[in-house]
């Protein structure tokens, strides 16, 4: 996606300035994927928060540990939607694609000398949590009587306590969340 719009903005490849000139390496590629590299360390967490078993893992014959191959699958469709979404971007909403071309070619027009400043945009990835320590403590401190009081069903408190007992993440719907709070 970045050589593609490196090459749209007409930028040489093989000239870097954070990453070393190499011949057959393209290091303005690498450079540029740096302003983006959060959204695939984001999407590796989210991987990571499901809980992956040793079995989501292979070791290959020079002891190299690898992702199975429907994991590394799971794995690309979660960095390939974190791509798709749309971010805000200039009082507009973009998806990050559209950001990643809009900053080669404000580098180009930097190099170029179009432009005195050189001022990349990198929008926020907003991450959308509804099981922060403080709802699983509240979660975990409620007893029977409390539960009748809240009038949260017995088995929806139950899985949920068994879940933050095991260290997994939780979903709670808006209506439990509610009475949490």
């Amino acid at each position: 996606m970045v050589r593609k719009n490196i090459n749209t903005v007409g930028l040489d490849l093989s000239i870097g300035y954070l990453h070393e000139i190499a011949p057959s390496k393209h290091p303005l590629v690498y450079d540029l994927q740096e302003l983006f590299r959060y959204v695939v360390d984001y999407s590796v967490i989210e991987i990571l928060e499901t809980k992956l078993k040793r079995s989501d893992f292979i070791i290959t014959e020079n002891y190299h540990i690898r992702l199975r191959l429907d994991t590394a699958k799971l794995l690309i469709e979660k960095i390939k939607n974190n791509f798709n979404k749309r971010y805000e971007f200039r009082n507009k909403q973009h998806t990050l694609e559209n950001i990643i071309f809009e900053n080669a070619r404000e580098f180009s027009r930097y190099i170029l000398g179009k432009t005195k400043t050189l001022d990349f945009k990198i929008p926020d990835i907003e991450i959308s949590r509804n099981d922060t320590i403080d709802i699983k403590n509240r979660i975990i401190s409620i007893d029977p009587e409390k539960r009748k009081a809240l009038k949260i069903n017995k088995s929806t408190l139950w899985y949920q306590q068994k879940k933050i007992k095991e260290d997994k993440t939780i979903k709670l719907y808006k209506k439990t969340r509610a009475k949490i709070e």
